[in-house]
Order: C-alpha cells, then sequence, then structure tokens
C-alpha cells in the first residue's frame, strides 16, 4: 500500500511547481556564455558610448549625460531582439541531450517550455537592472541624477516588456526548428528592429516593439538623433499598446510552445 506521504512526494517530483523549473534552469544558466553576457552586455556597451560622448560636440557644450544616454538607449533597442535570438538557441542548444531523458518522465512538458521562457526573462531582467545601475551612474556622474531618475526606470524596464514576445518567438522558433533558425530570429531582429520602429506598421513587428518604446521615452529616432518638436513619434501613447502586444504574443507563444513539447518525440 502507498502511504499518503509516498503520494505527496511522487506527485510533488512529477509535478513540479513553474518557479522549480525556472529555479532549475537559471542554476543550470548561472554558468558559461549566457551569464557573462548578461551581466557584461549593458557595461561593454555604455562604458565606451560615455567615454565617446566625453570627447564628443556635445560632451564640449555640457551635454555629455543626453548624448550618453542617447546613444546607450539607441544601441539598447536593437540590442534586446537579437540577444533573446541568441540566448534561446544557445539555451536550447546546451538542453538537446538533456530533454532526451527529461522528457521521459511524468513531468507535464508545457513546464520545460514556460520554464525556460522564464529564466530566459529573469536574465535579460538582471541585465536591464545593470543597464539601470549603469545610465544611473552616467547620470550622477554629470549631477543630473534628479531629473533623469524616471526615465531611466522607464527605458530600463519597459523595453524589457516590450521584448518578451521576442524572447517566446525565439525560443520556440530554437525549439521547433534549431540553431539556425533561432539565430536568424536574433539577426532579423537586430536588423528590424532599427528598420520597422519608425514605421507606421511598427506594431505588426514583434522584434521592433522595445525599440518603439524606447522612442518617446528617450525622445530620439531609432538613428539616435533627437525627436523634433510635434514628432508623432514623440508620442507617448504608442507605449502601452507595445506593451500589451507583447504580453498577449508572448502568452499566445508560451501555449503554441507548450503543445508543441507536449507532442515532441523522444
Amino acid at each position: 500500500m502507498t502511504s499518503t506521504t509516498d503520494t505527496h512526494t511522487v506527485g510533488t517530483r512529477d509535478r513540479p511547481p513553474v518557479r522549480t523549473v525556472i529555479g532549475t534552469e537559471l542554476s543550470r544558466l548561472r554558468h558559461g556564455f549566457l551569464a557573462w553576457y548578461t551581466v557584461f552586455a549593458p557595461v561593454v556597451i555604455a562604458i565606451p558610448l560615455y567615454l565617446g560622448s566625453l570627447f564628443s560636440p556635445e560632451g564640449a557644450s555640457g551635454q555629455t549625460w543626453q548624448s550618453f544616454s542617447r546613444v546607450t538607449l539607441e544601441f539598447w533597442g536593437v540590442l534586446i531582439p537579437m540577444t533573446a535570438g541568441l540566448a534561446a538557441t544557445l539555451s536550447v542548444r546546451a538542453d538537446h541531450d538533456a530533454w532526451r531523458m527529461l522528457l521521459s518522465y511524468a513531468v507535464p512538458r508545457w513546464r520545460y517550455f514556460v520554464g525556460k521562457f522564464g529564466a530566459l526573462s529573469v536574465l535579460s531582467l538582471i541585465s536591464s537592472t545593470i543597464l539601470a545601475v549603469v545610465l544611473t551612474a552616467g547620470a550622477a556622474l554629470n549631477g543630473t541624477l534628479g531629473s533623469a531618475t524616471g526615465m531611466i526606470l522607464a527605458a530600463a524596464y519597459l523595453p524589457w516588456l516590450a521584448g518578451l514576445a521576442s524572447t517566446a518567438l525565439a525560443l520556440l522558433v530554437a525549439v521547433c526548428w534549431g540553431f539556425g533558425p533561432g539565430i536568424t530570429v536574433g539577426v532579423a531582429g537586430l536588423l528590424c528592429g532599427a528598420l520597422t520602429a519608425d514605421k507606421v506598421f511598427w506594431y505588426v513587428i514583434p522584434v521592433a516593439w522595445p525599440m518603439r518604446v524606447i522612442l518617446p521615452i528617450a525622445g530620439i529616432g531609432p538613428n539616435g538623433i533627437v525627436l523634433p518638436e510635434g514628432s508623432p513619434l514623440a508620442n507617448p501613447d504608442a507605449i502601452p499598446v507595445a506593451l500589451g502586444l507583447s504580453v498577449a504574443l508572448a502568452a499566445a507563444l508560451l501555449l503554441l510552445g507548450g503543445r508543441h513539447m507536449s507532442r515532441k518525440e523522444i
């Protein structure tokens, strides 16, 4: 006879909470390239740009912070979808052999997909937080921290939320079709994010949503140039639209990914 304790143990083992799966994924990703990339990508982008801003014409005129923040956020906007493709593809590739064993367990397979998405989203959130710290340091060095805090927080975290759809899309492509197509999503995101964020059809291009959110926050175009007064790109009404689209598409892609994992052959 199976005791109540044994039944509870088996049930917990076969149906681990999603947060447990996310934690397991994070513990596996804390070593290697993705961990280093998460920490150093915003730093490697920001520090050279800050030094360049010091010696730029804007820096000479006392606008170092304005120049630094605009160029940094321009790079960050196109980096988000590229990072999503790179991180998702490398993570899935690393799990190729492990899934041969994991998929033979009684654990609902969709939890593996959702757990990996959650772990990748946490990594990108950490990277966004480091970006916020770097931007805060730049503002403090130029004596503009008080007036720039709101913009820094919005520019760090709202594009992260707008980029969740890119993460889910890249993960689904990598799981379904492998390394090459997954990387292609990241490369396409790098290009399309910059080329389509200012177009009227931006809302149908998921990889453009992070950059589209940044434009009104930073007051720049996709090329980093300050928006002229009255520019429609400065209208903040696009921000909630992009965030809502990202959350909705991410949820739909998670459902598709979970269904694919449930049918995936070992």
